[in-house]
């Protein structure tokens, strides 16, 4: 799951219900609904939804894999720098 969720007010939701409904398919992730600046719902696209229903170990896996995914796409762009040890890290 993406850690800054996307986000939508609840007249978003009334006069749009359709632009909401294809961020949460096409995210597979969380869209927030607010209110006067308070987070009041969560939407969910049915397949994430079943996966947080069956078994959270799943979920998590997926998006772990999806991490690796972005990880590997960012070494082939070039934008990786290869550590040798824990001591190069920047902190």
């Amino acid at each position: 799951m993406n850690p800054i969720p996307q986000t939508f007010s609840v007249r978003d939701l009334q006069r749009q219900y359709r632009r909401v409904l294809d961020a949460a398919k096409q995210s597979h992730d969380a869209v927030v609904l607010i209110r006067r600046s308070v987070p009041e719902a969560v939407v969910l696209d049915v397949e994430t939804y079943n996966l947080l229903v069956k078994d959270v170990y799943e979920l998590d896996e997926a998006y772990a894999w999806k991490l690796v995914q972005a990880s590997k796409r960012s070494a082939r762009a070039g934008k990786v720098q290869w550590l040798k040890s824990f001591e190069d890290l920047d902190t």
